[in-house]
Parts: C-alpha cells; sequence; structure tokens
C-alpha cells in the first residue's frame, strides 16, 4: 500500500520544495560535512558483483468507462497520460517492467539509472495502445557521481545528470494534470561542485554547471535551451545551530534552434539559516537581481528586483510535519526572457504506518518582461489520504482545486487561457483490496470540471474503473 500511495504525483508540493532547495539548502550547514559516501541502496534485491538492482514485473488489467463534456483534454489514468478518441467503456490490459539500477563504479563513484518500461493495451480503441517509457514523472532518469579530495580540507564533486521525460504544461509552462500539452524532451546537465574548510567553522563553496535541454518535436523547438550556470558562495558558523552565507550567482541561458533572446541573470543573497526551538528550522535570505535580456537586434533590456523570502520547517511529531515558504525573485521565463514571481507555499502531511495524509495550499504571481505575455495569479489546494479501513483495505481519495486569474491585457490575445480565468476541480475516491501479497484489486471514480470565462476552456470528465494488479518483485 506505501507503494500505491507514493505513487500519487505531489506537484504542487515538488514545487514548494524546489522553491525551499533554491533559497535554503546551501546555507542549512557547513557544506563540507554534507559530501555523501558511495553505499549500497537499501532497495537492491539483485546484486551482481559492482552492480546492483531491483526489477519489478507488473501486469495490471481491469475495466474502465469515460464521459466526457465540452472540449475535453489529455488525462492521467494508470500512471501515465493519454488522450481519450471516444466516451464509453474500455477493458485495458497495461503490462510493465520497473528497474532501480545502481552501479559502483569507485570508492568515490557510482552510477544510478531508474526507468520503467509500460505497453498499453486498449482493445476497444477509446485509446490509443501505444508503448511508454514510464516512471512517476515519467520518464528514464540516470545520475552519476564522483567524489575528488585533491588536497587537504577540499572536496569536489563531479555529477552528471540525463533525463528523457514526458511533461504536460499548459499554455503558461506549469505542469497541468487536467490539461497542457505532452512535451518530450531530453536533458542532460553536467557540474563541479566544490567546498573548501577554511576554518572550522568557516567553509568556501563553489559550482559550475551546463544542461542542456532538446524538445524531440519541431512544436517546442522554442524550448530547446543550453544554461550556464556557476556560483559562489561563502558559510560561517555563528552558533552551533545558526550559520550565516554570502551567495552570489550567475547563470546565462541561449536557445539555439529559435530566435529566442539570450537571458543573463546575476544574484547576490545573504541566507540565516537557525534552529528556532528542537524541531523547528527556520531561514531568511535577502539580496538583489539583475537580469539581463539581448535581442536579435543587438538591443538590451534589463530586469532588475530585490531578493527576499523564507521558510519555516517544523516536526510537530515523529509522524508529522508542516512547512510555509515564500520567496520574491527572478527566473527565466516560459514564453518570455524574463519572469519575476512571488512564491507562497504551505503544506502538512501525516505519514503514519498505515494511514497518510497531506494537505497542501499555495499563491503564485509571475509578472513577465515580455509586453506580449500577461501576467497572471495562480492558486491551488488540495488534500490527499489513504486510510485503513480493514487489515487488508484501504480508502484512497483526493480533492484538488486550482485556480487562474489572468491580468486584464491579455484580453486582447488569442489563446482562451491568456485572455480568460478558469478554475479545475479534481475529486477522487477509491479503495485498494490487498487480494495477496502481489495481488491488488483497486477500484476508484474520478469527477474533473474546469470552468472558465471562455467556453473553449470548459469540460466535465467522469472515469470510473476497477482494476486488478499483479507486481512481481525479481
Amino acid at each position: 500500500m506505501a507503494t500505491h500511495f507514493s505513487r500519487i504525483r505531489f506537484d504542487f508540493l515538488v514545487g514548494a520544495l524546489l522553491v525551499l532547495t533554491g533559497v535554503s539548502v546551501w546555507g542549512q550547514n557547513l557544506r563540507y560535512d554534507n559530501h555523501r559516501e558511495v553505499a549500497i541502496p537499501e532497495y537492491a534485491t539483485i546484486q551482481l558483483g559492482p552492480f546492483h538492482s531491483s526489477w519489478a514485473f507488473l501486469l495490471r488489467a481491469g475495466y474502465r468507462y469515460v464521459e466526457t463534456t465540452g472540449a475535453g483534454t489529455d488525462f492521467l489514468f494508470a500512471g501515465s497520460r493519454g488522450r481519450v478518441k471516444k466516451d464509453g467503456a474500455e477493458y485495458p490490459v497495461i503490462v510493465g517492467l520497473d528497474m532501480r539500477n545502481y552501479l559502483v563504479i569507485g570508492p568515490h563513484t557510482d552510477l544510478d539509472v531508474s526507468l520503467g518500461l509500460r505497453y498499453e493495451y486498449y482493445p476497444l480503441d477509446t485509446q490509443e495502445s501505444e508503448f511508454r517509457v514510464f516512471l512517476p514523472g515519467e520518464g528514464i532518469n540516470a545520475n552519476l557521481s564522483m567524489e575528488l579530495s585533491p588536497v587537504p580540507y577540499l572536496r569536489m564533486r563531479l555529477w552528471d545528470a540525463f533525463g528523457w521525460q514526458m511533461d504536460y504544461l499548459d499554455t503558461r509552462g506549469l505542469d497541468d494534470r487536467y490539461g497542457g500539452q505532452r512535451f518530450e524532451n531530453i536533458s542532460n546537465t553536467i557540474g563541479l561542485d566544490g567546498d573548501l574548510l577554511l576554518a572550522e567553522r568557516q567553509n568556501l563553496g563553489f559550482g559550475a554547471s551546463r544542461g542542456d535541454r532538446w524538445a524531440l518535436d519541431d512544436e517546442w523547438e522554442h524550448q530547446s535551451r543550453v544554461t550556464h550556470s556557476g556560483y559562489l558562495l561563502y558559510e560561517y558558523e555563528l552558533a552551533e545551530y545558526m550559520i550565516l552565507g554570502f551567495r552570489t550567482g550567475l547563470s546565462h541561458i541561449d536557445y539555439p534552434e529559435s530566435e529566442r533572446a539570450d537571458t543573463m541573470i546575476n544574484d547576490y543573497r545573504a541566507d540565516l539559516t537557525t534552529l528556532l526551538t528542537e524541531r523547528t528550522t527556520v531561514n531568511i535570505f535577502g539580496g538583489y537581481a539583475m537580469g539581463t535580456v539581448s535581442g536579435i537586434s543587438n538591443s538590451m533590456e534589463e530586469v532588475n528586483t530585490t531578493l527576499y523570502g523564507g521558510s519555516l520547517q517544523t516536526r510537530l511529531s515523529p509522524d508529522l510535519q508542516h512547512g510555509l515558504s515564500y520567496a520574491h525573485g527572478l527566473r527565466g521565463g516560459y514564453t518570455s526572457s524574463l519572469e519575476e514571481f512571488d512564491l507562497l507555499r504551505y503544506d502538512i502531511r501525516l505519514t503514519g504506518e498505515f494511514s497518510r495524509w497531506n494537505a497542501y495550499t499555495g499563491w503564485q504571481t509571475r509578472d513577465p518582461s515580455s509586453m506580449n505575455v500577461s501576467g497572471y495569479t495562480d492558486w491551488t489546494s488540495g488534500l490527499l489520504c489513504e486510510i485503513p479501513i480493514l487489515p487488508a483495505v484501504s480508502l484512497v481519495g483526493s480533492i484538488r482545486y486550482s485556480e487562474r486569474s489572468n491580468d486584464d491585457k491579455a484580453v486582447a490575445l488569442g489563446d482562451p487561457e491568456l485572455s480568460g480565468d478558469y478554475d479545475t476541480w479534481a475529486y477522487k475516491i477509491g479503495s485498494v483490496v490487498r487480494l495477496a501479497d502481489e495481488l491488488d484489486l483497486s477500484a476508484s471514480a474520478e469527477h474533473i470540471e474546469r470552468d472558465g470565462d471562455n467556453d473553449e476552456l470548459d469540460y466535465t470528465r467522469d472515469i470510473v474503473s476497477v482494476l486488478l494488479t499483479y507486481r512481481h518483485e525479481l
């Protein structure tokens, strides 16, 4: 049951974690002591010398009924996205293989590759039968990491992260579970991070990376990009549980396959992290960012803004924790060159031995640098839960709500997602019955409703499914 629950994508929470990471991870403690050691992963069930792996075979079959009104959209079913060709009954058959592979290359070097394969068959042709590369994030992830210590008190990490993934994005580039277009892309980032322990309480950190993203469809070529980044930071441990840091960073974004202008962002920031209580960590930061856009006609545009924000994380009990974060900053835009943003997030999570609850809410605004792209406000909230009602039966459910409000200047634009406001409700309830250690029977009913100022945005969809799943760890 834990496996079933972990596959629910907490897209909103991921966004919150990214904000917390971006503003505070380098200031949590002196990073010289944070470099990990190569170790055999706990998930490994297969071992061949330095190779460790876990393989699982999956077979899922059952019944599904779909009914849609309005324009409809791509939808998420059984962990992957597809477009419904027609409403009605279906008897899907899904065969899969999940693999997590880990290779120990040397005392400080390892390779971690995870992927899943699926073939989905729809005999009544309500949806295209197809082969998918699948993960909870839909793709292949590989990470190569090597630790170096060329001289005493200096540690460096050389790493490469590869990804082949399918994202589902709305017109503004935000992840959209209940809409959005399929964006298949390959990415690779190589980087070097280092930490020099200047003294017992002082650390000098540095890093540089290059990230490439290639769109696999011509319609997405404007999202192919090359990003070069670098940073330098200094940390001082004021007290046992208090660290002050200063950081400067530089990033340059180039779009080689389109005529989009290059973007450069310089940022300067101070960060303070401390334990407020034994269970509460607080981080605050402030600084300044300067963004420069180089047009194709050698024209220059600048966007400057202050950086500020903070976060609070509390472990209320061993099973219960919550977090609050706020950030104001500057980033590269999806269609515009730069975006100034505000981002506020709160979530609370209960992870017990059997039951799990997760509630979240968040608000964000974006102000694009381009006058041809409107700004907007986005609010998203949700509740996800898993509750055991009998020793072998659990109730699972979720409620999600999102609301989009566009600036008035978007009225003149043709895209209904940019010119109109809309909100989306999604309800899902179901149960999972563990028939055996490797055999589950699940049933669920889901209702999705989107209502907007423009009729093109309106739709409802109801999905009822009963699925038998066999999963065997090899």
